[in-house]
C-alpha cells in the first residue's frame, strides 16, 4: 500500500493540474481552448445544414385553391400594358415544357408567354468553397437583370450550404450560359450605363471582428464570420473592384448602427451584422430628380441594421441614410420626386398581414405607408413575405411590381391610391400537385428588342 501512495499523489496531482489547465485555458482561451472551440463549433454547424430540406425549397405551400397552372388577370381597368421578367426555377412551367422548368420568363398580362429561357439544371457542381453535408445541397436563382439583348444575369444562394451565398451566372437569350463566377456574390443588384455590374458581396473573416478603431467587436457562435462588401464586375465578370462596407460604415461615423446590450455594450453578438440585399445604382436621368445624389451613388439596403442608405461610390462613404419605421426591410427603390419606395417586411400591423411598402422622403425622412392603405380592402390573402419581397418601379413612377415572394404572388399597385392593378399567382405543378412557387424578382419590359421563342426553349448545345 506504501508503495502505491506515490503513485495516487502523482495521479491526483496531474488530474489537478489538468482540470486546472483546462479551466485556465477556458478561461482565457489559451491552448487548446481555440482548437475544442472551433471543432466543436464545425460540428454543430454540420448538425444545422444536415437538417435543412433542399428539396423543399422554393414550394412555398401546396395550393387547393383549384388553381393548377400559373394565372394571370388585371383587377381594375387601370393595369399596366407592358410585359412582365418573372424569374423562375427548375420547378416554373414543367409541364408545358416537357421535362425542363423555365429559369425565367417574359410574359404579356394575359399570362402568353413571349420568351424563356431553359433553367440550366446545377451549374455549381461540384460543389467548391463551400461546405455541406453530402450531397444534400441544392441553388436557387435570388436576383435578376434583363439585357437589352435578351442576355439575363442572375444571382444564386444555395440551401444546405454554407456560406450560402452560390454566385452570379450569364445566359444569353437561347438560355446558353455564357460565364459564371463561383464567387460569394448574392441577392439583388444593378446594372450600370457600361454595363458594370453592382453586386452584394461576402468576406469570411474568423470571429471575433473588431469595428474599426472602436471599443466594439462582433462576435459569431459559428468561429467563421460573413460580413459584406460591394464587388463591381465588368459585362464579362471580372471583379474591377470591392468595397469593404464595414469600413464604409466605420468612416461614415455609422458604427452605433451595430447594437448591443447593457451587460456587454462592446460585444455585438451576431454571424450576420449587416445583411447587405440590395445595391441600386442611380442613373443620370434619376439623379436630377435627387438633390445632392449624383448619378452612380448606389441604394443600398442593411436588413439587419433595419436600414436603408445612399453609397458615394466616389468617396465610398455613405451620404444619405434613415432607419426606424422599417424592419428587415427589401428592396429600396428610386421613384423620383426625391422619393424611396421600400419593401418593410416586419413593420406593418400584423392585422394587415404584417409587410408593407414605405414611401420615404429623403429631404424630411418622412415616411408613408403606400400599400396596404388603411380601409382598403386586399385581394386573396394578407400581404405578408417573411423574408425577401421585391419591388420594380413603372417608368412613369406612378406603378409598382411587388412580388411578395413566399406568398408566390406578384401585384401590381398604384403608387397614389394602394389599389392593386393586377396579379400573377405563381400556380405550379410539383409532383402532381398544384403548388405556390416563390417569385423573387418581377419587373417591367417595355421593349423587346431580341428574337422571341414564345416559350418553345430550344436545343441544348
Amino acid at each position: 500500500m506504501k508503495e502505491r501512495i506515490p503513485k495516487i499523489m502523482l495521479a491526483v496531482a496531474v488530474t489537478g493540474i489538468a482540470f486546472a489547465y483546462g479551466f485556465a485555458s477556458h478561461r482565457f482561451e489559451i491552448f487548446p481552448y481555440q482548437l475544442i472551440r472551433d471543432g466543436s463549433l464545425a460540428y454543430n454547424a454540420l448538425i444545422e445544414l444536415a437538417h435543412e430540406r433542399p428539396d423543399l425549397k422554393n414550394i412555398d405551400f401546396w395550393d387547393d385553391s383549384g388553381r393548377t397552372q400559373p394565372e394571370y388577370h388585371a383587377l381594375t381597368s387601370g393595369a399596366g400594358s407592358e410585359y412582365i421578367f418573372v424569374l423562375g426555377n427548375e420547378r416554373a412551367y414543367v409541364g408545358d415544357s416537357g421535362s425542363e422548368g423555365y429559369l425565367a420568363w417574359i410574359a404579356d398580362r394575359d399570362g402568353k408567354i413571349i420568351h424563356a429561357w431553359r433553367n440550366p439544371g446545377e451549374i455549381w457542381h461540384p460543389l467548391a468553397g463551400r461546405d455541406a453535408v453530402g450531397d444534400r445541397w441544392r441553388s436557387y436563382p435570388v436576383g435578376a437583370e434583363l439585357l437589352a439583348n435578351g442576355d439575363i444575369l442572375v444571382s444564386y444562394h444555395g440551401v444546405g450550404v454554407f456560406p450560402s451565398p452560390m454566385g452570379l451566372a450569364k445566359f444569353d437569350k437561347d438560355s446558353n450560359l455564357l460565364w459564371k463566377r463561383n464567387d460569394y456574390y448574392h441577392h439583388w443588384f444593378s446594372v450600370g450605363p457600361d454595363d458594370e455590374i453592382y453586386i452584394p458581396d461576402l468576406k469570411l473573416v474568423t470571429s471575433p471582428l473588431q469595428i474599426g478603431d472602436h471599443d466594439k467587436r462582433i462576435t459569431c457562435d459559428k468561429v467563421r464570420l460573413p460580413y459584406d462588401a460591394i464587388a463591381v464586375l465588368d459585362r464579362d465578370g471580372n471583379e474591377i473592384r470591392e468595397i469593404d462596407m464595414l469600413k464604409v460604415l466605420v468612416e461614415s461615423d455609422l458604427a452605433g448602427l451595430f447594437s448591443s446590450n447593457q451587460e456587454q455594450p462592446h460585444v455585438v453578438e451576431t454571424c450576420d451584422p449587416m445583411h447587405l440585399n440590395d445595391t441600386q445604382v442611380l442613373s443620370q436621368a434619376m439623379a436630377e430628380q435627387y438633390p445632392g445624389f449624383t448619378a452612380g451613388d448606389l441604394l443600398v439596403s442593411f436588413r439587419t441594421l433595419n436600414t436603408i442608405a445612399v453609397l458615394d461610390m466616389t468617396t465610398e462613404r455613405i451620404k444619405w441614410q434613415s432607419g426606424g419605421p422599417s424592419h428587415h426591410q427589401h428592396s429600396p427603390r428610386f421613384i423620383g420626386g426625391n422619393r424611396l419606395l421600400l419593401f418593410d417586411n416586419y413593420g406593418g400591423r400584423t392585422s394587415r398581414g404584417t409587410s408593407r411598402i414605405l414611401s420615404v422622403d429623403v429631404a424630411t425622412r418622412e415616411y408613408q405607408t403606400v400599400f396596404p392603405k388603411e380601409g382598403r380592402k386586399l385581394p386573396d390573402m394578407p400581404f405578408m413575405s417573411d423574408t425577401a419581397g421585391h419591388i420594380d418601379v413603372s417608368d412613369a413612377g406612378d406603378r409598382i411590381l411587388v412580388s411578395f415572394t413566399h406568398q408566390g404572388l406578384v401585384w401590381e399597385i398604384d403608387v397614389a391610391t394602394g389599389e392593386v392593378l393586377w396579379e400573377l399567382v405563381n400556380t405550379h405543378p410539383v409532383d402532381g400537385r398544384p403548388a405556390r412557387i416563390s417569385v423573387y424578382t418581377a419587373k417591367y419590359v417595355n421593349n423587346v428588342r431580341f428574337p422571341v421563342n414564345g416559350g418553345e426553349l430550344s436545343p441544348v448545345k
